[in-house]
Order: C-alpha cells, then structure tokens, then sequence
C-alpha cells in the first residue's frame, strides 16, 4: 500500500488508577484528532500520518480496549495509503501492532484494494516494517487489470488472476511479489500452472507488468497444453515467452476439461 504505510502512529492514553490518582494532563492534538478521552481505554481512534509537504501519506481507523499494551490488539481496522497515482485500502476484522517495531499483522477476512484495480484477499498477513514487506503463509487470490484495446479501438480492462495456496511476499520496495505452491495465473485467454511465480508491478500504477514462472509450468488455451521449465507472460503486450525445452500438446477435449 504505497510501501504499505502501516507504520502506526499510536496515541498513549492512561486510565486512571485508584488509589493514588493524577491529575489528568490536557488532551493532545491527536487525542483530539481521534476524538479520544484521556480518562478511559481507547475504544474508537482514526490516526494519520503526513508527508513533510503536508500532504495526507495514510490513515488507520479501528477499535482496541488494551492501548497500554505493547502489541496493541485491533478490531474492525481499515487502513489507507495514498500514492500519487494509486490509493490502497486495507480492511480486517482484527489485527494487531507492535509499537517497538512498527510490524502490524492482519487477520480474518483481510482485503487489500487499489483505485488501479487491484484486489488481494487472503486470510491473514504481517506487514514487516523494518523490511517494507508484506508476508503471509495463507492461500492469496490477487485480481490486478490491464487495459487493452478492443477491436473498435475503445479502451477495455482485462482482470488478471493470479491465486496460490502460499506462502506469499510482497516487496513494496522492489516492487514485486512471489507467490508459491499450486500458483495458478487465470485471464480470459487461458491459464497458466506452476509452483512459483514472480510478479512484477509498475511502480507508479501498482499494475501487473510482468509475471515469471518456474517449475513444472503448464498453459492451458485454445484447447491445446503447453509445458515448460519455465515462462514469462509480458501482460502489456500480451505475449508468453517459453524457455526449457517447451512442448506444446493439442488435446481439445483434454484441455477443455482441464480449464472447468
């Protein structure tokens, strides 16, 4: 998400404690921001962060009852990262941050959207801050679209599909992700099977450029298979290109059945 900024800016708020009790100090500006008093557990907050311009770089919004802790437990979270040219939303049911380390980890019904077409589901994943990556060993489905043209010379989006049963990283830094085990990669001109693939984005419009893929590759089109060591699938121009002793096997029956 634009490096995935979920490098929380988290309030400390204390409860007062009976017995000895403190006077209680004035709410600062991002206790305000959030709406937050100082005389109870955080329950409802809205943080942001800003570049040095001003200008908004993220915000995270959510639930927690145990802000004093150092792993801060998060309920219904959604964060937002801006880009200059894409914005990315992530949403969870629950998640937590480490306040040492700036780490976040998301899990249950974790979705991550771009306003570039981009959607990412999978069950849960840790943000690595240190690194600027984001890790999960849970099944991934990932939807990027890339625009072509039609015959009429209009503009279309095609969806690309790429789902893994895991492990999955995503390097915001290098922009590129590798998916791993039963990668399957899914257009609307066919299929693509392997054990690992690697895509690369572009890192301005976050959308799918390229996508390598290593071991017992398969292309499933056209009611024909093709085998591979290995492939690269060039999504602007719309070409596959096969190295390792390539073999291409017309079974239509066989190849239709395969892609149901």
């Amino acid at each position: 998400m634009n490096k995935i900024a979920i490098a929380l800016l988290v309030v400390f708020l204390f409860t007062g404690c009976e017995g000895k009790k403190a006077k209680a100090p004035a709410p600062s500006p991002s206790e305000e921001e959030a709406g937050i008093s100082t005389d109870q557990k955080m329950m409802a907050f809205s943080l942001s962060g800003f570049e040095k311009t001003g200008k908004k770089k993220w915000e995270v919004q959510g639930k927690s009852a145990d802000i004093m802790s150092e792993v801060v437990n998060l309920t219904d979270v959604v964060a937002k990262a801006y880009g200059d040219q894409t914005d990315m939303t992530l949403t969870a049911d629950k998640g937590s941050f480490n306040r040492a380390t700036n780490d976040a980890h998301f899990e249950s019904n974790v979705t991550v959207t771009g306003t570039n077409g981009t959607k990412m589901t999978t069950d849960a994943l840790d943000w690595k801050n240190a690194e600027q990556k984001v890790v999960t060993d849970k099944p991934v489905e990932m939807k990027s679209e890339v625009k072509d043209l039609a015959d009429d010379g209009t503009e279309t989006k095609m969806p690309t599909v790429i789902t893994c049963d895991g492990p999955m990283e995503i390097d915001y830094g290098k922009n590129y992700a590798v998916f791993n085990t039963n990668v399957k990669v899914t257009d609307d001109r066919g299929q693509l099977f392997c054990d690992t693939a690697t895509a690369y984005y572009d890192a301005k419009t976050r959308q799918v450029s390229k996508i390598t893929a290593k071991g017992n590759v398969r292309i499933v089109r056209a009611g024909s298979w093709t085998y591979s060591d290995e492939a690269t699938y060039l999504a602007p121009e719309q070409k596959i290109i096969l190295t390792g002793s390539p073999k291409v096997m017309i079974y239509p029956e066989q190849a239709k059945a395969a892609q149901k």
